[in-house]
């Protein structure tokens, strides 16, 4: 039984090692490739500008859907040869809301149109494919309703489509709120290591990226060459992103064209924005390996590939790390085996990996990176405790399980004065946090147990995992007890209710 149960651990602890060395190439190839960085374009001139059309995809964003249409209307570019498209597929109030900020900017003279729906098929997906049938733009430009679009986006983003190969260009996001919470700043840090590290990473060094869904321009001719939107998985981004590198155009990444964005405030959004990154990328993968792999390209353009695209598939592994670690130290114990030191020094490895990753991006992205990476044990922790969350949507796309769809409220929250409790919009409150919380109840006796029997070496890896689960348990609970105060009782069961998708 014990050498069935190490080999488990072994297995695990070998997949999370792939992900920590091949951050230690990524952050090399981003220090390579550095200089990069400063190859800027000068702007469009009015000249030069060609047809473009903006897509503002909303669903419910009564609280932000304000600020992004007059983004929007205010982007610096030629009137004549812009089209703003607002993809409302709205069934609360926010509809009459872009109804009339439309009709108010069409007679100020600016081109827009309001696109709605009835039939919400494939969601985020349908309503781009719906527009795009209607665009008159030769280019379209996407952003969800949580951005503001920057005034010279277009004119900095445009002029590096002068290479007939690129099909996309995406900027970097920034965050209007990131100051909000100790939780948003440690979810900055997470998406500073994809927007600092990853994408640069890869779009210098030649390998397969994805483009974001917003905060990018894309050319109309790629995505119909690509075989347009789909909406057989939930991140039809990156789904759209490897059909089109895989029928031959490029993606270009910008570091210094960024666009700011608003991250989740509650817990339940941020689990709701994570399970549907992490079982739509792993649908996207189980979609798109064969393909891959088939396609006449360099073997290491397949590994990176397959590594990009299974990046999500590890919080299985590390789950099931966290669920071993107690028995390996009682199993190890007992069988008077030292294996908590050399698993430390394991885990020191991996998380020196991590460090690395994370602080090369705050490093490359802020000044003030040293006060940032405060915030990286807090970040740690929350990983670890969002594992749970996203292993179950890691395993339902491989199984092929259908879920509901789950959106990301929006609220408008930039400022720590502003409060989200009372609020309309909330994701579900999901039965994942009981096994949050006894997973830190069970490792916190794993603690206890590795000090009676002197197996100090384990304590390390068992603090962070126990951490993590309490952590993110912690502020389900909490959020969930606030908001639960804070709504109109009228209100508060129905706030939870989401749409599902159709099947397939």
């Amino acid at each position: 039984m014990f050498v069935i149960l190490l080999a488990f651990y072994v297995v695990a602890l070998t997949v999370l090692s792939l992900v920590s060395l091949n951050r230690y190439i990524l952050v090399s190839l981003r220090r390579e490739h550095a200089h990069r960085r400063n190859e800027t374009l000068p702007p469009l001139s009015d000249h030069d500008a060609p047809m473009v059309t903006i897509q503002l995809p909303i669903y419910n964003e009564y609280y932000v859907a304000e600020r992004l249409i007059r983004s929007a209307c205010e982007v610096d570019y030629p009137r004549h040869l812009l089209e703003v498209q607002v993809l409302d597929d709205s069934t609360d109030e926010t509809l009459q809301l872009t109804r009339t900020l439309v009709q108010r900017y069409r007679e100020e003279g600016i081109n827009i149109v309001h696109l709605h729906r009835s039939d919400r098929t494939g969601y985020k997906a349908g309503a781009l494919a719906y527009g795009l049938e209607r665009a008159r733009g030769e280019f379209v430009a996407v952003f969800d309703a949580d951005f503001v679009i920057p005034r010279d986006f277009l004119r900095r983003a445009l002029p590096h489509f002068a290479d007939p190969r690129i099909g996309i260009v995406q900027g970097r996001w920034t965050y209007l709120n990131e100051d909000y919470s100790p939780l948003t700043h440690a979810t900055a840090i997470g998406l500073d290591a994809e927007f600092g590290i990853e994408q640069p990473a890869r779009a210098w060094g030649g390998l397969f990226l994805g483009f974001n869904g917003t905060g990018a321009v894309l050319r109309a001719k790629c995505i119909r060459d690509a075989g347009g939107w789909h909406h057989d998985t939930i991140t039809e981004d990156l789904d759209l992103s490897y059909r089109a590198q895989l029928a031959g155009w490029r993606i270009e990444y910008l570091c210094d064209l960024t666009c700011p964005s608003e991250l989740p405030v509650d817990v339940h959004g941020l689990k709701a924005q994570q399970f549907r990154w992490t079982k739509g990328t792993q649908e996207t993968a189980k979609k798109l390996l064969p393909h891959l792999w088939r396609a006449n390209i360099s073997p290491w353009l397949k590994l990176q590939g397959t590594l990009h695209l299974l990046a999500n598939s590890t919080y299985p592994f590390l789950l099931l790390v966290g669920i071993l670690n107690p028995l390996v130290v009682y199993a190890a114990h007992t069988h008077n085996i030292r294996l908590a030191w050399p698993v430390s020094a394991y885990f020191l490895f991996s998380l020196f990996g991590t460090y690395s990753y994370h602080g090369e991006a705050e490093r490359v992205l802020h000044r003030d990176w040293v006060r940032r990476m405060w915030y990286f044990p807090l970040f740690l922790g929350q990983a670890i405790g969002l594992s749970v969350n996203n292993a179950k949507a890691a395993l339902e796309a491989w199984i092929g399980k259908r879920s509901p769809f789950l959106r990301t409220p929006k609220y408008d929250v930039t400022s720590r004065a502003q409060r989200w409790h009372r609020l309309r919009y909330r994701s579900r409150f999901s039965w994942v946090v009981i096994i949050e919380l006894v997973l830190g109840a069970y490792t916190v006796a794993a603690i206890v147990y590795a000090i009676e029997t002197r197996e100090y070496g384990a304590i390390p890896f068992l603090v962070l995992f126990a951490f993590g689960y309490l952590l993110v348990g912690a502020y389900s609970v909490g959020h969930r007890v606030v908001a639960r105060r804070a709504a109109p009782p009228a209100e508060a069961a129905a706030l939870e209710q989401l749409p599902s998708r159709p099947a397939a």
